[in-house]
């Protein structure tokens, strides 16, 4: 994570602290606040926001095609039967944004995890910038409805009082449990499948390697 990375985690983590001070649960916390440190409007279905660096220092305005909704939209119609089921079909949709935006924005050689040395160096993304962008885009999907069985949560970190790296997730909350899931797609390289668990597992240090 780039130094002023941290410097950003740092602020929402003493905003975090002064939320619950004043007897507001981290629940209520919506994603769009999250979102407001990094971009200077909320993600909307004519325009939105993308992070194209480590850190979110630098973003890109997108604009999708008709076709481009199109094809979103085959993905959750006609409506997943379970929960579990739409989870399957937001991976599949992250990844098609992943695929479309990172001709847009240049970011479609970013690798797995935090790679250096690369060829395409300034185009890599974070964690940070991989949260950013996942829950833009997963807040996408919810302004178009078509997430039926969840919401999109308040972002998830790990790391400053445990003895895991820092890291960063966008989170959806499962609307009928209360349940909450991590999607991650740090893990992989652009366009690929991210991984969702429960938040609990992650919290507790997943890594996909490690399965």
């Amino acid at each position: 994570m780039a130094a002023a990375g941290y410097l950003k985690l740092f602020a929402l983590t003493g905003m975090a602290f002064l939320v619950l001070q004043g007897c507001q649960t981290i629940g209520t916390r919506k994603p769009e606040s999250y979102l407001a440190s990094y971009q200077d409007y909320t993600p909307a279905i004519k325009r939105f926001q993308v992070c194209h660096d480590i850190g979110c220092e630098n973003l890109t305005q997108v604009s999708l095609k008709h076709s481009d909704w199109e094809k979103l939209k085959t993905y959750f119609q006609p409506a997943a039967i379970s929960a579990e089921a739409e989870r399957e079909r937001i991976k599949q949709a992250i990844a098609a944004f992943e695929n479309v935006v990172g001709p847009l924005t240049k970011t479609q050689h970013d690798l797995s995890r935090n790679q250096s040395g690369v060829r395409w160096a300034d185009r890599q993304l974070d964690c940070v910038a991989e949260t950013v962008n996942t829950t833009t885009y997963l807040l996408l999907l919810q302004q178009q409805g078509w997430l039926a069985w969840h919401r999109v949560g308040y972002p998830q970190h790990r790391g400053l009082f445990d003895l895991l790296g820092p890291h960063n997730t966008a989170v959806i909350v499962e609307k009928t449990s209360g349940r909450k899931f991590v999607v991650d797609s740090w893990f992989h390289d652009n366009g690929e499948l991210p991984e969702i668990v429960t938040s609990e597992q992650w919290a507790a240090g997943y890594d996909p390697d490690d399965r």
